[in-house]
């Protein structure tokens, strides 16, 4: 009550002050200068917008200051967690991009008259379904690799630097997945591949057999007028 007394008998510049003097000592801060950045106006009170203003610029600036940089191995884990992923995404949408575009080729492609562009188009809109589909086993498979978190506060995630890298980790983990996606081309069989088109080419009525009407027709594509039958 004595307490009380004493308090009531202060004048609000007073109490304040000795507010903030409490607060200070208590958090180790110097919460005058804080309220001085918040009291733009030197009014002596803090309005609504100010205070609007403190949390929503000066709070996130300050916390920003005084996040701790993640260390080296932090950085370093986190870019591989960023990239695993996408190298996993990217392999398949570029192998089953190739796979599907070669099988949509031979099961409807000749028949439609598809280009070879139109088969791949066609089997990367399947991937990319698919990819999106999958998206969370994805993640789930990379992360049972064995490779430890980088354990980043919220705060840290949310740094540019660390933003950065996570973006750049994950592009060049896409492209070695796409490189790798790459490699079924190693094991197709591009010659026969040419000669079924050019056979389905010449067989117009696709009966499966080259008949003397169409040979004629293919011969004189071909410049070649006079062959006799």
């Amino acid at each position: 009550e004595e307490l009380q007394g004493v308090v009531s008998r202060l004048t609000p510049s007073e109490a304040r002050a000795v507010g903030i003097a409490a607060m200070s000592r208590h958090f180790g801060i110097d919460y005058t200068q804080v309220f001085e950045a918040v009291d733009r106006d030197h009014s002596g009170t803090v309005s609504r917008v100010e205070f609007r203003r403190y949390i929503t610029q000066v709070l996130p600036a300050h916390a920003a200051t005084d996040t701790p940089r993640p260390t080296n191995r932090q950085l370093a884990l986190f870019g591989l967690n960023s990239a695993i992923p996408f190298v996993v995404f990217g392999m398949l949408d570029n192998s089953i991009m190739i796979l599907g575009g070669d099988v949509v080729d031979d099961l409807v492609g000749s028949t439609l008259q598809l280009s070879t562009l139109a088969c791949a188009a066609i089997a990367n809109t399947f991937a990319d379904v698919l990819g999106i589909s999958i998206g969370n086993t994805v993640e789930a498979l990379s992360s049972r690799c064995g490779v430890p978190s980088a354990n980043l506060t919220q705060a840290q995630a949310e740094m540019p630097m660390v933003r950065r890298l996570g973006l750049a980790c994950g592009s060049f983990g896409i492209l070695v997945g796409c490189v790798i996606g790459m490699s079924p081309l190693l094991f197709m069989d591009h010659d026969a591949k040419a000669l079924k088109d050019a056979f389905a080419k010449v067989d117009t009525d696709g009966s499966g057999a080259l008949e003397l009407p169409e040979l004629r027709r293919a011969l004189a594509g071909a410049g070649l007028q006079d062959v006799d039958d």
